[in-house]
C-alpha cells in the first residue's frame, strides 16, 4: 500500500467526501478518462448517465479501492489504473 504524506491525505479525503454524497449502494465505480470512456460506453451500448469526478492520477487506485472495500461498491469492468477521473455509473 502507498503512503501518502498529509497534504495528500487529506486530498484523498476531499474526493472521497465528495464522492460519497453521490455514491449508492450497486453503483459502478472505476477510474478512467472520460473521453475514453464515454466511447467505450457507447460501443457497448450502455445509456447510463455517468457522473465524472476529478483527482491525481497517483491517488485514484487508493479512492476506488476505499469505495470497493469499505463501501461496498462495484469495480466497473472499464475501470483502469492510475486515471485522471474516477467515474460512477448507476445500477
Amino acid at each position: 500500500m502507498a503512503k501518502f504524506n498529509q497534504r495528500e491525505v487529506e486530498e484523498i479525503n476531499a474526493v472521497i467526501a465528495e464522492i460519497a454524497k453521490k455514491a449508492k449502494p450497486k453503483m459502478e465505480i472505476g477510474g478512467r478518462d472520460k473521453t475514453v470512456l464515454n466511447a467505450m460506453l457507447a460501443t457497448s451500448k450502455v445509456e447510463k448517465e455517468v457522473l465524472f469526478f476529478k483527482c491525481r492520477r497517483e491517488h485514484s487506485d487508493a479512492i476506488i479501492s476505499h469505495f470497493v472495500n469499505n463501501e461496498k461498491l462495484t469495480r466497473s469492468k472499464f475501470s483502469s489504473a492510475s486515471q485522471s477521473y474516477i467515474f460512477l455509473i448507476p445500477a
